[in-house]
């Protein structure tokens, strides 16, 4: 409480005692006033003003209407003694004119103080109830802030931040250029799992015939190296997935003697165990289902690149391969996370318009989409994979091409084309419809073209 606020409650709690003792010294001040200025007419019955009457109005203005009555009161009894021997003898009337005036005055003062003090009351009131109310608003916005900043960590497990998070892992890791899970690699790795899930303490082991090298590749943090008996580490090399102190490992395990939060496996879409992610300190909000899922994606997409790069290394198809990767990577994540994936095929003329046609398709291309192209004879096939697009999403991609195709190149995809959809739910499903897609149209392009020449 501050000063403003003593003063004010001092105001308004004054001690019952101390009200009285200040009208009475008050009330009394003033008449031993009057008897020294005028001793032989101490209420100036024949004056111009009656002055005792300020006792009673100070009093009335400091207390309000019933400590001025009281002090009124007390004048009026002093009045009444001083003229006791007076009115007994009949040689003077009481003044009643006098006292109604001295009373008037009085209750007049002490009822303006009470009003006054009654509207200073609500307006103290008032301020209170909007005091508490910007207190709870306070409290409100500062919870609302902390609530902010988890929907944000949260957030990064929806499907905008995903596809963020994925543009910049095919960016810094793939441009590394390295081949394969090594220091280099994993280090990268490591960062942008630091940064997409907050790790204190992790480290990557690299992992051979199913058994973790003594010595980490990469590590964050205090890290101190892992017993390769850990139950944790060994139930993630069993199940070949990403286990925690909060999923199935408590509910499987009754020893929880372990010294790590989380292990994330880095298994490539060929279902291949190249590397463990071991976790041993995270922020508290960051440990919840949808952040470890989100870092089991990007393990899963590295995993991929890590190999990808000894392929291309390799002396691998170029094109297709890579097509065919993050191909089986989408059915992956579309079985173990329900992730959304789209692919769409436009059979095109290997004319100038079909030319056109592929060019616009590669200018449109969004950040994560991977094309590749066939060509058979005087035909050609272009197969759009769209990884995180739902059915919406595949809708309007379909809408702005076919805007895109009509505005600046004047064509009509629809007319030129039939486009063929397919939303990806597994890995075998995307690679049947890509061989149906690829070799059925052009066994039916074949087809016409005999019918054409008999």
């Amino acid at each position: 409480m501050d000063e403003a606020e003593q003063i004010t409650g001092e105001k308004v709690r004054v001690p019952i005692a101390l009200k009285w003792l200040e009208t009475l010294l008050i009330t009394a001040f003033f008449l031993a006033f009057s008897v020294w200025h005028r001793p032989d007419d101490p209420f100036y019955l024949t004056g111009n003003f009656p002055w005792p009457v300020l006792g009673p109005l100070l009093v009335g203005l400091r207390y309000g209407f019933f400590m001025a009555l009281i002090s009124a009161l007390i004048i009026i009894a002093a009045l009444g003694f001083h003229l006791r021997f007076e009115i007994t003898s009949g040689t003077r009337d009481f003044p009643y004119v006098w006292t109604t005036g001295v009373l008037g005055i009085s209750l007049l003062a002490g009822e303006f103080r009470d009003y006054w003090g009654r509207q200073q009351q609500k307006l103290e009131a008032s301020n209170d109830y909007r005091g508490s109310r910007l207190e709870e608003f306070t409290r409100n916005y500062y919870l609302l802030k902390v609530s902010h900043d988890r929907l944000e960590q949260q957030l990064a497990g929806s499907s905008s931040s995903l596809r963020e998070a994925l543009r910049r892992l095919y960016a810094q890791i793939g441009e590394a250029g390295q081949a394969g899970l090594n220091q280099e690699t994993a280090s990268l790795m490591l960062q942008l799992l630091v940064r997409y899930g907050q790790l204190q303490i992790a480290g990557i082991y690299a992992i051979n015939n199913g058994v973790p090298e003594p010595e980490p590749l990469a590590t964050v943090g205090r890290f101190r190296k892992v017993d390769l008996k850990d139950p944790l580490l060994l139930h993630a090399l069993a199940e070949r997935k990403l286990v925690s102190v909060q999923t199935e490992f408590r509910q499987r395990m009754g020893d929880l003697d372990t010294d790590l939060l989380a292990a994330i496996p880095l298994i490539d879409s060929e279902d291949r165990f190249i590397g463990l992610c071991v976790i041993e300190a995270m922020p508290f909000f960051s440990f919840e289902a949808r952040s470890l899922r989100l870092l089991a994606i990007l393990a899963g997409h590295m995993a991929d690149i890590a190999h990808e790069q000894s392929e291309i290394q390799a002396g691998g198809s170029p094109e297709w391969r890579y097509f065919r990767r993050h191909l089986a990577r989408a059915g992956r994540d579309a079985e173990l996370f329900n992730l959304p994936a789209a692919m769409v095929g436009l059979p095109l003329a290997d004319s100038r318009n079909g030319q056109l046609i592929a060019d616009h398709i590669q200018k449109v291309r969004r950040g994560l989409d991977v094309i590749a192209e066939h060509r058979a004879g005087n035909q050609r096939y272009i197969v759009v994979l769209m990884p995180l697009t739902d059915e919406l999403g595949l809708a309007g991609y379909l809408q702005r091409l076919d805007d895109g195709l009509r505005e600046q190149l004047g064509l009509h995809a629809s007319d030129l084309v039939t486009p063929q959809t397919l939303q990806v739910r597994n890995r075998a499903q995307a690679d049947e419809w890509v061989q149906a897609f690829l070799f059925d149209n052009q066994g039916e392009h074949n087809q016409g073209k005999n019918s054409h020449g008999q």
